[in-house]
């Protein structure tokens, strides 16, 4: 399907030359149209055509990059990054303005870093928005809007991907009411949903569990939302909090070694779950040892550590099964009788290669072969042998190693189970774990 920008809104051409009328993205904000009339006449209409491309298309992220006197459009689709054309410098620039309006934010501010939100939806889907802008060179910025589709609810541990035996390690890793327990990953991986979903895999019915941390829309049946005091520090927030006597609290993000080393000073009265920015979960302990500054303290603080990683899934109206050869399923850990059969995306047949002839594409996936992401994770529990290896300063090669000589779960290790069960492709891991 292949969508043309004009005047008259977004058309779709379905390849006999009719074009058919596509409804447009609806924002759900107010703001000063009198005020920014030159600018909604130039590009109110096509941000809209924009934003609805992308999202027709499956983006999760489009960004509009100022380069010379064009601007390149990308998209981010299922992770992976697809170009989507070149606009005038202009154009975007005006585009741009146009997204801060709507999205709260000072359009007249260029020259620092700014991020706002506006709720929009589409058909029957609603989503929010989240845009950041970044300064570049010639008093122009670089636009980043992430979508967030508010229908899909990734709440508990099974809709994110966890296993029955992972739920229950996370329970058992947090019911001594002690310690950190920490999710680790980048920015845009999925570490605040894996955050949410840990927690909500604890027995909120028979354990006291309270948040002081900013929970966004998010529902938390059973978990108190503790009442900070506004004139009090984050310390004394802390301290008030577990005076309560809660079995679990979970925080917002950690971002630097002085929160670090305050949480430590409470870790023996209550169990904390938090996030912090980090590589994978080996990082993550590496990374809190060294904020706190002495790793035999901070092994001792520590419960665990969970980071993940998004792979596509198959396309499931065109993925195919192939039968795979039984060395390689031995080698990768695989049992040939009891899994006959893996899938990959699907091949021309060779016939039809052979002629040359044309084949009818897959239109939910746009033919790429893979339709929307599934998580896989990496659990290292902090066990006694882990424990000493973070004291000693091991490096994160050393505690992986011990994770896996001790079967804890691996992010290679999980996601063949997707293979097993035909949701991926071994080549989906290859391109994903070539790093």
């Amino acid at each position: 399907m292949i969508f043309k920008f004009g005047k008259k809104g977004k058309k779709a051409s379905q390849g006999q030359g009719d074009d058919v009328e596509v409804e447009l993205i609806r924002f759900q904000t107010e703001f000063d149209v009198k005020a920014n009339e030159k600018l909604v006449r130039v590009a109110f209409e096509p941000l809209k055509e924009l934003l609805t491309d992308g999202l027709t298309r499956r983006a999760e992220t489009i960004r509009v990059d100022p380069k010379g006197d064009r601007a390149t459009i990308g998209f981010l689709v299922d992770g992976i990054p697809v170009p989507a054309g070149r606009i005038p410098r202009q154009r975007a620039h005006a585009m741009t303005q146009m997204t801060k309006v709507l999205a709260g934010m000072d359009a007249a501010e260029r020259t620092q870093p700014q991020a706002g939100a506006v709720n929009a939806s589409l058909s029957d889907d609603e989503y929010e928005l989240q845009v950041r802008t970044q300064p570049v060179a010639g008093g122009l910025e670089r636009l980043t809007v992430h979508f967030r589709n508010l229908d899909e609810r990734l709440d508990k541990p099974e809709d994110i991907g966890m296993t029955v035996e992972m739920k229950t390690t996370i329970r058992e890793l947090n019911g001594n009411s002690q310690g950190v327990f920490l999710v680790c990953g980048p920015s845009r991986s999925g570490v605040t949903t894996t955050l949410y979903a840990s927690v909500r895999g604890l027995d909120a019915y028979l354990r006291d569990i309270q948040t002081i941390c900013f929970t966004e829309d998010r529902e938390l049946i059973n978990i108190t939302k503790f009442e900070a005091n506004a004139e009090d520090d984050f310390e004394e927030t802390l301290r008030r909090c577990v005076r309560v006597e809660p079995d679990v609290i979970l925080l917002d993000p950690v971002l630097d070694a002085d929160v670090a080393k305050v949480l430590l000073g409470f870790q023996d009265s209550v169990a904390f779950m938090t996030e912090i920015a980090a590589a994978d979960a080996a990082a993550g302990l590496l990374k809190w040892s060294e904020w706190i500054g002495d790793p035999s303290l901070a092994a001792e603080s520590l419960n665990g550590a969970i980071s993940q990683k998004l792979i596509r899934k198959l396309c499931n109206s065109c993925k195919e099964a192939y039968k795979p050869n039984p060395k390689l399923m031995q080698k990768i850990g695989l049992d040939p009788e009891e899994i006959p059969v893996l899938y990959r995306k699907a091949r021309p047949p060779e016939e039809v290669t052979e002629r040359g002839e044309e084949i009818e594409p897959c239109l939910p996936c746009n033919d790429t072969g893979y339709l929307g992401r599934v998580a896989v994770f990496e659990l290292i529990e902090v066990n006694e042998e882990i424990r000493q290896l973070i004291a000693s300063g091991a490096d994160a090669g050393q505690l992986k190693s011990k994770a896996r000589e001790s079967e804890m779960m691996t992010l290679q290790k999980d996601a063949m189970r997707h293979v097993a069960d035909g949701t991926t492709s071994l080549e989906e891991l290859q391109r994903a774990f070539k790093s």
